[in-house]
């Protein structure tokens, strides 16, 4: 894995923090915090032997831990995985390997029990998800590289008019929640102490 350092708002100091030997898969670092905890997907093994498992950070004990991604008994044969955060909970939301109409199940855990919450039947030219919005709307991106939004409740698909293939470059597109915030990254007053995670990255300027 990557060096990965802590940042405190009160030493307005950065601190390297022991990390397991892993690091978060795909192109992004994902978005998925949850009652103090960050996760990202990760696994281990040789291509084609590998195992899914769920890296975390514990924001209170400042340590990484390792959790297995279960198998998503009654989805598809084969099958991608995205953690994400929904209501509130760590999701995951599966959806098959190949084919551009696609459907998707979500599963949320609770105290480590995963459940299967509900299934979006096929949408048409769909590529993957991106994530769910705090309405619990679904945003994906088709095969035009447009984002789309989908209303579960009324199967209602609109497109937002954000296109991600530009200058002919198909640029990596993540969904991450915004929160306004008056703290100040140079220190804080008070003895209130809050924690940033760093690690290496490319340029987001181009990413939703």
């Amino acid at each position: 894995m990557y060096q990965v350092e802590l940042y405190s708002l009160r030493s307005n100091s950065w601190q390297e923090i022991p990390c397991p030997d892993y690091k978060p898969t795909g192109t992004t670092l994902g978005n998925n915090y949850v009652d103090g905890i960050c996760y990202w997907k990760t696994e281990t093994g040789a291509y084609l032997d590998f195992r899914g498992l769920i890296l975390s950070f514990d924001m209170g004990n400042e340590k990484f831990s390792i959790l297995p991604i279960p198998e998503f008994v009654g989805s598809f044969p084969e099958y991608f995985v995205n953690l994400l955060v929904f209501n509130g909970s760590l999701g995951a939301i599966v959806y098959p390997t190949e084919g551009i109409d696609t459907s998707f199940d979500l599963w949320v855990t609770s105290e480590g029990v995963w459940t299967k919450q509900f299934n979006i039947k096929s949408i048409s030219g769909v590529v993957r998800p991106l994530g769910f919005g705090k309405n619990g709307d679904l945003f994906l991106r088709d095969t035009n590289d447009e984002v789309l939004l989908f209303d579960a409740s009324t199967q209602e698909l609109k497109e937002l008019q954000i296109n991600t293939y530009l200058d002919h470059f198909r640029f990596t597109i993540s969904l991450h929640a915004y929160l306004e915030s008056l703290v100040r990254i140079n220190g804080l007053q008070e003895n209130i102490e809050k924690h940033v995670i760093r690690q290496p990255a490319r340029d987001a300027s181009n990413e939703y």
